[in-house]
């Protein structure tokens, strides 16, 4: 009986570390989304660039519902594949911003 115990805690602190990755992927995404919309607001992001940053995270969400149909739950390789491909995009997002080149008319400074 002990180790059914034991084996049930394990198990339900390992899905409570699984659910946390998934909530951390999806505010994650949800910061860089809000980085898109301040650069478009603040005329720092030109409209191609936010057209290509917004792409890219259209493609971060079919690859999360790719893997959530496939399991349900990230696994660990999972989450460091989109935490990789949310890295990728954040450096993206910190690099359209702080080019030359900014929106409304796609002016170069």
């Amino acid at each position: 009986m002990k180790k059914i115990t034991i084996a049930l805690a394990v198990a339900g602190l390992s899905l409570g570390t699984v659910a946390q990755a998934d909530i951390r992927v999806d505010a994650r995404q949800l910061n860089e989304q809000r980085q898109i919309d301040a650069g478009k607001r603040s005329g720092k992001l030109s409209r191609a660039e936010r057209d290509r940053l917004t792409a890219q995270q259209h493609s971060i969400d079919r690859t999360k519902k790719q893997l959530e149909r496939s399991g349900g739950r990230f696994t660990d390789a999972e989450v460091a594949r989109v935490n990789a491909m949310l890295d990728k995009s954040q450096a993206d997002i910190v690099r359209a911003k702080q080019n030359r080149v900014r929106g409304r008319n796609g002016i170069h400074m």
